[in-house]
């Protein structure tokens, strides 16, 4: 219901309960398995290790006689990272990126 009443006639938020619907949020997040690298001024920064499939690279690995985990090794040492930025504006809006 109050997202058809435009926003420039819409009460901001309270600093403190924009804290508290960031910090649900970041808290949901982590239980996803995300860590919390920062959290400032209405803003969040989580972070965590791009999977990799174990599955095929066992198999391989087997299939190679071990020589498949070399290939495992350097993928596990240079892991990428996915990054998660959660916003909260002045409306309490929760946005991720």
């Amino acid at each position: 219901m109050s997202d058809s009443i435009p926003s420039s006639t819409r009460e901001t938020l309270s600093e403190d309960a924009r804290s508290q619907i960031l910090n649900a949020e970041v808290a949901k997040q982590a239980s996803r398995g995300w860590n919390v690298q920062t959290v400032a001024a209405g803003q969040a920064v989580l972070s965590r290790n791009k999977r990799i499939g174990w599955f095929w690279n066992t198999i391989l690995t087997i299939l190679t006689g071990g020589l498949w985990l070399i290939v495992v090794i350097v993928r596990v040492v240079n892991r990428k990272k996915n990054t998660l930025v959660i916003t909260v504006d002045a409306y309490g809006k929760v946005r991720t990126s």
